[in-house]
């Protein structure tokens, strides 16, 4: 026979095999017997309560809180809010259970009372506990066609494949398997800032998964997430990457003061501001043409001033202004820092040709000495353009659409850079014929009303893909794009007082004494034979412009067709011309008498031109003798327009 300590070993083994059991049994249907549990916990508890005595005064607290259950049930059903009355049912039968146990301990009608509050329980939590588990075993099935790894996915019921390394990629992990109905294959990276935090997503694949889909459902992902902080949504460098930042904090609230010039060379780019990650904001102007848009008091002239204000403290750079509003509003400001200011129609159109017969001299330079860029310092200054309101200048002179197009073409290795500022940044605004957008290496856009502003300055789909210009809620919050920054980031350009602009016009200006202009020499490079000097001009070597033309009475002939019709008829001389012959040079848009003839009728009507005399039974026409200066009222005075006088 075995021993009695043999016995009781194996009595114990046994023992404890069978608790093992129910131990495992217990894990594996945890959440089936979780209510039971729970249950019956609460009664054991209010049993001891009862055989340690329940005193008046706690009777009194079961009482009250029985009460104030059934009242927040009551409350909930006259409201028709399922959560707050299913919350006070809940509490009114766990406080009816708790106060009959301990009022009557173990007794029937405390176990009656306790088989009622664990049947309600189950009642509503296993059809919950079906549906969750359904859920789940959906997901996993997405999961695996999507190419999640089982690590990517939890073990918990009530939030089902979304485990994360900290409680922000799990939240987000969360709110996107909440909202797509599949989770995330991976976060790749989750970065802290100062003012919050950033995470790269790599979204599984699929039409209603796109990183396009999820920034167009910002609003509901926001609200999945549930934590403070404005959200951001990007597309990232690859098709199935979703950026994701989060800013706790908004480091872009307060307009940013310049610090001043950051250089003295536009080989080094401009500090145009400061972006959301305390980063600065890095603009290479030179051989590259930069597009600003956005609507009207959202900053353009800002950060156009900033601009400006960086290509004259470089040494190697000059500037040209065109400014399409009524007395050069925006420019005028500098007027002595630059080469030449165009206000008007004809002044602009000037300053265009001018600058592309510059465009032309420097590139019969370069082939002559065999060279295919224009390095600043090197063969002279490189030129900067600047155009507020592109749009404007398009509407007022058509003409100068090519122009521009041809510019922004070829102009950039003889480093003649555009900068241009429109709110309408579309094809019409290049002549309908082509999209010059193309041709701008940097683009900037800030705030605008619409999300098809976004589009047109950064291209077709950019909304979707989270160039988002709609979302900048103050002056000077920008959106920056050239090659070496695909992915959006808010960012605020510096802000630029009346006294820093009036402060950098005295330091860089140029003087009227051009004896004490600041000098921008063209070295002539080691290298035979000697280049061509530039063209001479008042200014040290700046072109000069011819005076504009006018009418008789001293106003601009700004239509360049009909300064090409009036200088038809002024060629013809003391003989004058006819209708026919006008028509036969085939001025454009002047192909028929008719089109002829109400110009020149007005003109005629004005005193400006009269009758010559027949030609082949045909009235010929001639300008009328100008008057002496001093015999015409004085207008307002009007200067030949010079780049740099």
């Amino acid at each position: 026979m075995p021993s009695h300590d043999s016995i009781l070993a194996r009595a114990a083994l046994g023992a404890a095999s069978v608790v093992g059991a129910a131990c495992r049994w217990c894990a594996r249907r945890r959440y089936e017997i979780a209510p039971g549990a729970a249950s019956g916990g609460l009664t054991g508890l209010s049993w001891l309560h009862h055989f340690d005595g329940v005193s008046l005064a706690e009777h009194g607290v079961y009482g009250l809180s029985l009460a104030a259950a059934g009242a927040l049930a009551a409350g909930g059903l006259k409201h028709k809010n399922k959560t707050i009355a299913a919350a006070g049912t809940s509490g009114l039968v766990v406080m009816a259970d708790a106060w009959i146990g301990a009022g009557l301990g173990p007794s029937v009608p405390s176990l009656i009372a306790g088989a009622l509050a664990t049947g309600g329980a189950y009642a509503a939590y296993v059809p919950w506990l079906v549906k969750s588990r359904q859920e789940r075993l959906a997901l996993q099935v997405k999961a695996a066609k999507a190419g999640v790894t089982a690590q990517g996915l939890g073990d918990n019921t009530l939030a089902p494949g979304i485990t994360g390394s900290t409680p922000e990629e799990s939240a987000l992990l969360r709110a996107l398997v909440a909202m797509l109905s599949v989770p995330a294959v991976d976060v790749t990276a989750l970065d802290y800032t100062p003012f919050g935090w950033r995470a790269v997503v790599v979204l599984p694949p699929g039409r209603n998964t796109a990183p396009q889909k999820v920034i167009a459902r910002k609003d509901q992902l926001a609200s999945n997430l549930g934590l403070p902080g404005k959200l951001r949504l990007a597309k990232g460098e690859k098709d199935n990457e979703l950026v994701v930042s989060l800013y706790e904090t908004d480091p872009l609230a307060s307009p940013i003061p310049w610090p001043g010039p950051s250089t003295t060379t536009c080989t080094e780019p401009a500090v145009l501001g400061v972006d959301a990650f305390g980063q600065q904001v890095l603009i290479p102007l030179l051989y590259h043409h930069v597009l600003i848009g956005g609507a009207t008091d959202n900053g353009k002239s800002g950060v156009q001033s900033v601009l400006i204000a960086y290509a004259a403290a470089c040494d190697d750079a000059e500037l040209l202004l065109i400014d399409m509003k009524p007395g050069a509003v925006e420019f005028g400001p500098w007027r002595s820092c630059a080469l030449g200011l165009a206000d008007t129609p004809a002044r602009a159109m000037q300053l265009l040709m001018k600058t592309w017969k510059e465009v032309e001299r420097r590139g019969a330079l370069l082939a002559e000495l065999g060279e295919k860029k224009w390095v600043p310092g090197k063969h002279g200054p490189a030129w900067f353009v600047f155009i507020d309101e592109l749009a404007e200048l398009m509407r007022r002179v058509p003409e100068a659409a090519k122009l521009i197009e041809s510019l922004l073409q070829v102009a950039r290795f003889t480093g003649v850079t555009l900068v241009c500022a429109t709110q309408s940044p579309s094809n019409r605004v290049f002549g309908g014929s082509t999209d010059g957008r193309q041709q701008y290496q940097v683009r900037i856009g800030l705030g605008a009303k619409e999300s098809t502003t976004s589009n047109l300055i950064f291209g077709p789909g950019a909304y979707g893909n989270g160039w988002c210009l709609d979302e900048l809620d103050a002056p000077g919050k920008l959106l920056r794009w050239d090659r070496e920054h695909q992915v959006p980031v808010e960012a605020r350009g510096y802000w630029m007082t009346d006294e820093d602009v009036a402060a950098t016009n005295h330091r860089y200006g140029h003087p009227d004494d051009e004896s004490e202009a600041r000098e921008h020499p063209y070295p002539d490079p080691e290298d035979d034979p000697t280049p061509p000097k530039p063209p001479s001009g008042p200014g040290g070597g700046r072109p000069l412009l011819r005076a504009v033309p006018t009418f008789p009475d001293g106003t601009e002939i700004a239509d360049s067709r009909h300064l090409a019709l009036w200088q038809a008829i002024e060629k013809a001389g003391a003989k004058g011309i006819t209708v026919d012959d006008l028509v036969a040079l085939d001025l454009p848009q002047f192909a028929a008498r008719s089109s002829v003839n109400g110009p020149l009728g007005q003109w005629r009507r004005k005193g400006w031109v009269e009758e010559a005399g027949k030609q082949n039974r045909a009235m010929a026409y001639r300008t009328v003798p100008r008057r002496p200066a001093s015999e015409v009222a004085p207008l307002a005075k009007e200067e030949p327009v010079t780049v740099g006088g």
